[in-house]
């Protein structure tokens, strides 16, 4: 099924949360400190912005209809803030920055294959085209989910 045009911007971030994914897990091979920087940076700059636009104009529509989908997705989110909230004094940040990689890579697909569906179905047009007037930050610089 083709996606929504106005939800194609946070399609796009789920791409980059993807790499991202995938550029934590060979920079913290190589370097915990430069995964860690990287993390951080992509949190401030892209995760977190994503998250805020996802929690404002998407969950609370889906508060009757699909309000498991919307407690998944704030669950995750949380857990992806205690992750990043402990990864500057973690005794094993290498667990730590594998770890949130594991959860936005599942959580990345989840809203992709199932939050998202069900946005296009229960949100109403306006729900969306305030999505779409969402602009990723910097989109590829770091990444999103």
């Amino acid at each position: 099924m083709k996606r929504d045009a106005r939800l194609h911007g946070l399609t796009s971030e789920h791409h980059h949360a993807l790499v991202l994914v995938r550029r934590l897990r060979a920079t913290a091979r190589a370097s915990i400190g430069e995964a860690r920087l990287l993390l951080t940076e992509a949190w401030e700059l892209e995760l977190e912005p994503h998250f805020a636009v996802e929690e404002e104009l998407l969950l609370p529509g889906l508060a009757g209809a699909a309000s498991e989908l919307a407690t998944r997705t704030r669950r995750e989110h949380e857990r992806m803030r205690e992750l990043v909230a402990i990864l500057a004094t973690a005794a094993d940040p290498w667990s730590v920055v594998l770890a949130f990689a594991d959860l936005l890579e599942r959580h990345v697909r989840f809203e992709e294959g199932e939050l998202l569906g069900a946005c296009e179905r229960h949100l109403p047009p306006a729900a969306l085209a305030r999505v779409a007037e969402h602009r990723p930050h910097n989109p590829g610089r770091a990444a999103a989910g």
